[in-house]
């Protein structure tokens, strides 16, 4: 069943925010409006894990202006932010709690050894994926409390109740599945951004490998894709796949040909009009952003 949420969705970026209007459509959610708002370049900066909010007049400024224009009766929006805002953590522990604050200690705990700051500055997402030989394994997403509670009070100044704060690539999966038939195949994701990328794993509909990275100027893209497919190869012994999903707005033919070579299975480019209908003409060139927004309503 799909979930039900408002039908505006902010994808909020380091330097601009894209503002969708997307509604119940027959097969598709109906896309009507998908408009690019820019920030100042100092909006967000620096921060472990997830960037700090430091110009918050800027982001305030730019949520008004959209809501003016887009007709400024509505209150409540979803928002999505990078994957790499956020740190994307499989967990087995050896028992989960009932009390959510007691099972939120648990996954402190484990996530201490991992993290550059202490998880106690982080907002905690968990999903129980089932239980193992040794315990329990949890999918955990977490980012900095400070950043999302900045969010949610600026868009608050602005006139609008922030309803869920997600991953963007997360949410370009969940419309990918909810089209998909079931499998007990591996399946691969990649989500390629100018900046960073997402990889992840899943075996049916579980999650075995789930991780976001920068880019930087070290290595291109291609070597960062053959690092991952060994890596890949020798840590998890994931050798056959039924299928590649690559989404991003920079994918190419070249980067197309790079995955089916490494991973010697067949490749799906991830494009919006797979997943939306009736796309305006303001969506050129942000597939990856419609396909997320129509992943929030997905199953």
């Amino acid at each position: 069943m799909a979930r039900s949420f408002p039908p505006d969705i902010v994808v909020l970026d380091s330097d601009s925010l894209i503002h969708v209007r997307a509604g119940r459509g027959s097969k598709n959610p109906r896309v009507f409006c998908a408009k690019t708002y820019r920030l100042a370049p100092d909006t967000f900066h620096g921060g472990l894990v997830t960037p700090d909010l430091v110009n918050e007049q800027a982001l305030v400024d730019a949520l008004r202006r959209m809501k003016a224009e887009s007709g400024g009766t509505w209150e409540r929006v979803s928002v999505l932010i990078p994957d790499s805002w956020f740190r994307m953590n499989l967990l087995e522990v050896p028992s989960l709690p009932d009390k959510p604050a007691e099972a939120l200690e648990v996954l402190r705990w484990s996530l201490k050894r991992t993290l550059p700051i202490p998880p106690e500055e982080l907002r905690i997402a968990k999903e129980v994926l089932g239980p193992t030989a040794n315990g329990v394994k949890v999918i955990v997403i977490s980012a900095r409390e400070k950043t999302l509670a900045a969010i949610e009070r600026v868009f608050g100044a602005a006139g609008l109740e922030v309803v869920l704060i997600e991953a963007v690539g997360l949410n370009i999966w969940n419309a990918i599945t909810a089209r998909e038939a079931p499998t007990t195949s591996d399946r691969l994701f990649l989500f390629v951004r100018d900046r960073d990328f997402t990889t992840a794993v899943f075996r049916g509909n579980q999650p075995l490998f789930l991780r976001s990275r920068n880019l930087n100027a070290e290595r291109t893209l291609g070597q960062e894709v053959r690092l991952s497919a060994s890596y890949l190869r020798d840590s998890l012994g994931s050798e056959v796949f039924e299928n590649c999903y690559v989404a991003g707005d920079i994918v190419d033919a070249d980067m197309i040909e790079i995955v089916r070579k490494e991973f010697n299975a067949p490749v799906t480019r991830v494009m919006a009009r797979e997943y939306a209908d009736d796309l305006p003409g303001t969506a050129a060139g942000i597939d990856a952003v419609i396909t997320a927004c129509a992943g929030v309503f997905a199953a």
